[in-house]
C-alpha cells in the first residue's frame, strides 16, 4: 500500500479536495472494474475519456483519481499535466520503493499462459504477484506496479514484444532479474517486418537482464538458438527437442481435463499434470519449470503449482454448447497458434460426430498474409476438420481453397452464426472458435453458447 499524499509530492501535483483515508492498494483505468481502495487513472481513449467516469469510480470505492483536468466531482484528485506520463512516474517511484525479484516474460505468442504457469510454479516457494490478464503494455505494466502488495517476493510481468523500444522501456521500469522467452514467429509482422526482426525484438529482454540473472529460452526456434551466445547470464533451454535442458515426453494431449506429460530436467524426470489443453502447453510448462528451478524452486514443488493453474478465458477453454462443446480460443490468433488449436481440435477425446472450426482473420501479418491464411486452411484439412467456417475478408478469401463443406462470410457474423447453427444442429459436435483480437469473436462464443447457459425451461 502507498499514500496518495506522498504520491502527490512525487509528482509535484496538486491534490484537489483532499479527504481521508489516503491509503492506496492498487490502480485501475477501468471504472467498471475499479475496486475499493484503488486509484482511478483517467486515461483518454479513442472513444471514451476517463475523466467522464471519475464519479462512477469514486462511488465504487476508489480512494482518488489521477486526472489532467478537474471533472468537478469527487475528492483526492491528483491533478497533473499529462496522465500517462504521471502514471509512468508513479510506477517508477513505486518500483524503487519495493524489494522484490522481477521476472519478465515475452515472446511472439504464449506469453500470458507462460506468465500464469510461471507464477503458479514460483508461488509454491515465494509470495508471488503476476500482472493481471494481458497487461503487457506501458499502461498495463505501470498499473500492475502500482498494485503490487508490500510483501511480494517475486513479481512476474508479461511484456509486449511488438515494439522493441517499448519492451526496452518496460525493462528499464521493471528491472527484471530473470526472464522467459516463449517463442518467435509470424506475429505482428506488419509492425516488425520479418521473423528475424521479431527475434531481435524479443531478445531485448535477454539484453536487459543483469550478468548474474537467469534466462529460460525456447530452444525450438533457430532464430533464438542463434542468439544464445549473446546471453551474459545463466541460460536454461526448454523446448520439444531432447537437446534442451527441459523438455516434455509421453505427452497425453487428448484428455479434455488437461494435458499431462513427463518432464525431463537436469535433476531427473518429473510427472506433470495441467488443467490446460494443448500439447504446446507442455512446452510452456517446461519453460516455467526451467525458470522456477533457476530461481531455486525444486521441480516437484513447481509441478504442484503448475497443476493448480486454471484455464484462461478464451484461450483453449472448453465450454458446453447446445450442439456439444465449443473450444474457445478466440482471444488472439497467428499462424502457429491456429495450427496448434486445429491439431487439438482433431485430437481431443470427446463423443462427437463432427469437428468444426470457425476461423477469423489473422491480423498484422504483413505482405504474406494471404499465404499464411491459405496455410491454416491446409492445416484444417490435415486435421480432418469436417466443417470449416471463415469470418473476415482474409479468411474468406482463403476459404476458396477449402473445397469442402462450410461457409465463408467476410462481414456478416450473424449470417455466419445462423449457418453454423444449421450445419451443427443438435450435434454432438466440437467447434473451435479462433481469430485475432480485432475480430472480437467472443461475440460468436457467447451467441452460440447462450442457449446452453439459460435456466432449464426458459424459452427464447
Amino acid at each position: 500500500m502507498w499514500d496518495l499524499r506522498e504520491a502527490a509530492e512525487v509528482l509535484e501535483a496538486k491534490l484537489l479536495r483532499p479527504k481521508g483515508p489516503y491509503t492506496v492498494r492498487g490502480a485501475s483505468a477501468d471504472s467498471r472494474r475499479i475496486g475499493p481502495g484503488e486509484l482511478f487513472v483517467a486515461l483518454r481513449g479513442q472513444r471514451h475519456d476517463g475523466h467522464d467516469f471519475v464519479g462512477e469510480a469514486l462511488a465504487k470505492g476508489a480512494v482518488g483519481a489521477l486526472v489532467s483536468r478537474d471533472p468537478g466531482v469527487g475528492h483526492n484528485l491528483l491533478l497533473v499535466p499529462d496522465v500517462p506520463k504521471a502514471l509512468w512516474e508513479l510506477a517508477r517511484w513505486r518500483r524503487e520503493s519495493l524489494d522484490f525479484v522481477a521476472v519478465g516474460v515475452t515472446g511472439s505468442f504464449g506469453k500470458t499462459t507462460a506468465k500464469e504457469l510461471l507464477a503458479g510454479a514460483l508461488g509454491t516457494a515465494y509470495r508471488t504477484y503476476r500482472t493481471p490478464e494481458s497487461y503487457n503494455t506501458e499502461i498495463g505494466v505501470a498499473l500492475s506496479l502500482l498494485s503490487i502488495p508490500e510483501d511480494t517476493e517475486m513479481a512476474v510481468f508479461e511484456l509486449v514484444e511488438s515494439d522493441p523500444e517499448e519492451l526496452r522501456r518496460l525493462c528499464e521500469l521493471v528491472q527484471p532479474w530473470a526472464g522467459l522467452i516463449t517463442s518467435v514467429g509470424p506475429a505482428h509482422l506488419a509492425l516488425l517486418g520479418s521473423v528475424e526482426r521479431a527475434a531481435e525484438a524479443v531478445w531485448t529482454l535477454a539484453e536487459c537482464l543483469p550478468e548474474e540473472g537467469v534466462l529460460a529460452l525456447s530452444w525450438d526456434f533457430p532464430e533464438l538458438r542463434a542468439r544464445v551466445e549473446r546471453c551474459d547470464g545463466f541460460c536454461l533451454r526448454f523446448g520439444q527437442s531432447e537437446d534442451a535442458d527441459f523438455f516434455p515426453r509421453e505427452i497425453v494431449e487428448d484428455d479434455p481435463e488437461g494435458v499431462r506429460f513427463v518432464a525431463e530436467t537436469p535433476a531427473g524426470t518429473l510427472p506433470v499434470k495441467l488443467r490446460l489443453l494443448g500439447a504446446h502447453r507442455a512446452v510452456l510448462a517446461c519453460g516455467a519449470l526451467a525458470l522456477a528451478w533457476g530461481l531455486g524452486v525444486p521441480g516437484k514443488l513447481a509441478a504442484q503449482g503448475l497443476a493448480q493453474v486454471a484455464p484462461l478465458p478464451h484461450r483453449l477453454e472448453l465450454r458446453p454448447a447446445p450442439f456439444g462443446w465449443i473450444l474457445d480460443d478466440c482471444f488472439n490468433a497467428n499462424p502457429v497458434s491456429v495450427q496448434a488449436a486445429l491439431f487439438l481440435l482433431g485430437r481431443l477425446r470427446l463423443p462427437v460426430r463432427l469437428r468444426a472450426a470457425l476461423l477469423g482473420d489473422m491480423l498484422e501479418l504483413g505482405p504474406e498474409e494471404e499465404l499464411f491464411h491459405r496455410a491454416v486452411v491446409e492445416a484444417a484439412r490435415a486435421a480432418r476438420v469436417d466443417l470449416l467456417f471463415a469470418f473476415g475478408p482474409r479468411m474468406s478469401a482463403a476459404f476458396a481453397h477449402w473445397k469442402g463443406p462450410g461457409l465463408a462470410e467476410p462481414e456478416d457474423l450473424e449470417r455466419l452464426l445462423r449457418g453454423i447453427r444449421e450445419a451443427l444442429g443438435s450435434g454432438p459436435a466440437l467447434l473451435l472458435v479462433k481469430g485475432s483480437r480485432g475480430l472480437a469473436l467472443e461475440r460468436a462464443v457467447t451467441a452460440l453458447a447462450q442457449d446452453q447457459e439459460k435456466p432449464a425451461g426458459q424459452e427464447g
